[in-house]
């Protein structure tokens, strides 16, 4: 699902937008959560494809495609690239990472900001949900600016973010790179769910936090598609779907 908003948007009241994505009514779906307009879907399954599947042979005529494009003398260059993707991709499934989303945006100043989030829902041993919030916010390196919050229900979750520099790599000098965490334990006290916002537009933290924040009271682990749309249509004109509407109006704005 998706808001419609921008990053310099204005405080004044303005109709809500809801966008709701085809992989909100994926039903093998473990997680549900709203992302500000602008960002894109990365397939991360057709990126690294399992053997014999119709990912695989896509993948394989693409990359065969591009590789037709390219110059012989910079072909070793792009398979090493293509090679270098694949297994960072191979990585992140295996950390538990189900979405992510490549974003671009304006800032204030007109400049483009580019930015990824990733959603990772990760098993872990029971514990109270308040205490793997803080627990989970705590052993993050180099936090700064931990906050802990109420979500929806009175669920628990906390945010922090930090400041790195990034080391340089080929053809890249080294960079600022700023990163937010919000960790949001399931109602079972089971399963703890992670989103990770990197971006290079460090000048733009602020709204990027804010928009973390705002991420972070969208998350179900239950399916809220029945509700909101029930809200939509008008059907629970009660108290109950009366603060499902403010609640996704006050979450971007």
């Amino acid at each position: 699902m998706t808001e419609q908003t921008d990053m310099a948007a204005s405080t004044t009241e303005r109709p809500l937008r809801l966008v709701i994505d085809d992989s909100a009514r994926d039903t093998t779906a473990k997680l549900w959560y709203a992302l500000p307009d602008g960002y894109l879907d990365v397939p991360l399954e057709a990126l690294d494809p399992e053997p014999g599947t119709e990912y695989e042979e896509q993948f394989t005529n693409v990359m065969a495609l591009i590789l037709s494009c390219v110059p012989e003398e910079q072909r070793d260059s792009y398979v090493g690239a293509l090679r270098d993707m694949r297994f960072m991709v191979t990585q992140m499934l295996r950390e538990g990472v189900i979405g992510c989303s490549l974003g671009m945006h304006f800032a204030g100043d007109g400049s483009s900001a580019m930015s990824t989030i990733t959603v990772a829902l990760r098993d872990i041993e029971w514990a109270p949900p308040k205490l793997t919030a803080v627990r989970a916010v705590s052993l993050r390196e180099s936090a700064t600016n931990v906050k802990l919050l109420t979500l929806p229900g009175g669920r628990p979750g906390s945010i922090s973010d930090t400041l790195v520099t990034a080391p340089a790599v080929a053809g890249m000098p080294a960079q600022d790179l700023y990163q937010c965490d919000v960790y949001i334990p399931a109602p079972s006290g089971a399963q703890l769910a992670v989103l990770t916002l990197s971006t290079t537009a460090v000048s733009a933290r602020t709204h990027y936090r804010e928009w973390m924040e705002a991420i972070a009271h969208t998350v179900a682990f239950h399916d809220p598609l029945p509700d909101i749309e029930r809200t939509v249509r008008g059907d629970e004109p009660d108290a109950g779907s009366d603060r499902i509407k403010d609640g996704i109006t006050a979450d971007f704005g």
